[in-house]
């Protein structure tokens, strides 16, 4: 019976637009059913209202130099957003301080593309299909994507159709622009087609921060049937 509300998961990343009222327009739109996982670079996160929701601080290669300006920068997040647990690293490497990101309360890594040098470093099987991998324990890092525009029209229902009874799908969509700027067509439209999926019961959206959690339940009801049929 639980298999609908975890087969079909999404997670909605986008940066942050340039004013508050953008924000809470888009906020408003989609409604309290579809959380999104907002990113930006501290500056930007400064000056966004503590409740803008789910929050993921930007960091650049020169803050991942430096184990100092690592933490100070995620403390200064942290005085804006005390619950943040997600970063946005687009190339994470063999220097990008794992073990303080966890000291920190970090529990997610959204990147552009998994870095083939530490598969050996893999803590945790990763639902299979899934984009994203645990680097160590207590810290994942998952893949985005900016899909095409057929990718509802075609790809996404078609995987629908064809989708395992007992098979967990998660698809982690970026709506910002080509160049990592907020587009305010593109999130709508992303964003509406999943109010539509939601309604049908077709598709469950989660925030960034909230991946662990959820495969963490993907993992003990695997197999649930085969338990019962034990019993």
């Amino acid at each position: 019976m639980h298999y609908q509300s975890l087969s079909n998961i999404h997670i909605v990343c986008t940066p942050l637009p340039p004013g508050n009222a953008t924000i809470v327009n888009a906020r408003n739109t989609q409604g309290p059913t579809l959380p999104i996982s907002w990113y930006g670079t501290l500056p930007h996160l400064e000056n966004m209202p503590q409740n803008t929701g789910t929050v993921c601080l930007e960091l650049d290669s020169d803050d991942l130099c430096v184990k100092h300006r690592l933490r100070m920068k995620l403390r200064s997040a942290r005085n804006s957003f005390p619950a943040m647990k997600a970063v946005v690293i687009s190339k994470p490497n063999q220097d990008s301080h794992y073990d303080l990101l966890i000291d920190e309360g970090i529990s997610v890594i959204l990147t552009q593309s998994t870095n083939s040098t530490l598969s050996a470093s893999l803590r945790r099987p990763t639902p299979a299909g899934w984009p994203c991998r645990n680097v160590q324990w207590g810290l994942w890092e998952v893949t985005r994507a900016n899909p095409k525009q057929r990718l509802f029209a075609q790809g996404f229902f078609t995987s629908f159709l064809h989708k395992r009874p007992h098979g967990a799908t998660l698809r982690v969509l970026d709506t910002g622009s080509k160049n990592g700027t907020y587009d305010h067509k593109k999130f709508m439209k992303a964003t509406r087609r999943l109010q539509n999926l939601i309604s049908k019961k077709m598709t469950t959206v989660i925030g960034l921060d909230q991946l662990p959690t959820f495969i963490s339940k993907s993992s003990s009801r695997e197999r649930p049937a085969s338990i019962l049929k034990a019993a």
